[in-house]
């Protein structure tokens, strides 16, 4: 049952949706988004330290005793044209707590200054440079949110056609996996969501692809060849029009072979793990998260 908590962000989530203009520019939902990190800031006793890989800025997370030896990389969610480290503080910190270990938070490029397939090849650059410094792949845990979840997954894909080994496994937290629309997200109650729009989504695929093919894997990896990926653990709610794309994933994983891990929060939105700690599903999503990077790490 869900608790109160969860019930009452519903609530207020639904109003502030049903104030926000559906046309802000790009710079103002960015600003709008980053505030995020302000009321959800990290967690205490977590150290941060800016770097670089491969040529793109990040962000390490690193708690008390944290195990150097392996390490997430996290993809931040926001449409592929909105979101950034800061406004993911209060997952990524937490996720290290929970897995022992740094998660590396990556500031890849966003559109529509940098469409497809700039984050694909940040995020590929940034594990060859993670490979490079001596981290060995069954040590490294892709993991993200939203558009972020679905870079998760498109990153294994251009990551293998690199020719490059795959990471241990993939969390995809509310994962964007089709671009489209045509597979279920395109016929969703919107009236479920109190957090994204239909047209949200239609006008950041517009933006990120820019003329290209929706369908390409890289971009929505939900067409590609899934065989031979890794473990994946896949979290969603179902409170948010994205759960199609969540249970599609996993179908699909699945019929090619891989280990799926499907979780569905009862009345969860869209990446609650955002309201840490003040949702006790989020806490308990974190450390459910923690624990399976463990398992697949060791």
């Amino acid at each position: 049952m869900p608790s109160a908590e969860l019930l009452t962000l519903n609530e207020t989530l639904r109003m502030q949706l049903a104030q926000t203009p559906p046309d802000l520019s790009w710079a103002e939902q960015r600003a709008g988004y980053e505030t995020l990190g302000d009321l959800f800031p990290a967690a205490e006793g977590v150290a941060a330290e800016p770097l670089s890989l491969g040529g793109v800025p990040a962000v390490r997370f690193s708690g008390a005793g944290a195990d150097a030896t392996r390490a997430v990389l996290y993809f931040h969610g926001g449409g592929y044209c909105t979101g950034a480290i800061v406004t993911h503080h209060a997952i990524t910190s937490r996720i290290a707590l929970e897995a022992g270990c740094p998660v590396v938070a990556l500031d890849y490029r966003l559109a529509p200054e940098s469409p497809f397939p700039a984050p694909v090849e940040d995020a590929v650059a940034a594990y060859r440079a993670m490979l490079d410094g001596g981290l060995a792949p069954e040590r490294i845990v892709f993991a993200g949110d939203s558009a972020g979840g679905g870079l998760t997954v498109a990153a294994m894909l251009a990551v293998r056609e690199a020719g490059l080994p795959l990471p241990a496994a993939g969390v995809p937290i509310s994962p964007w996996v089709d671009l489209t629309g045509e597979l279920g997200w395109g016929e969703a109650d919107a009236a479920v969501d109190p957090m994204v729009r239909h047209d949200d989504l239609h006008r950041m695929t517009e933006a990120y692809m820019a003329g290209g093919d929706p369908r390409h894997p890289h971009a929505a990896p939900v067409f590609g060849d899934l065989a031979g990926l890794p473990p994946l653990l896949i979290q969603v709610g179902t409170a948010e029009i994205l759960l199609a794309d969540a249970q599609i994933l996993a179908e699909r994983a699945r019929a090619a072979g891989v280990a799926v891990t499907l979780e569905v929060e009862e009345d969860a939105p869209h990446v609650w793990h955002h309201f840490v700690p003040t949702i006790p599903e989020a806490v308990s999503a974190i450390a459910r998260i923690g624990a399976f990077v463990r398992s697949h790490t060791f």
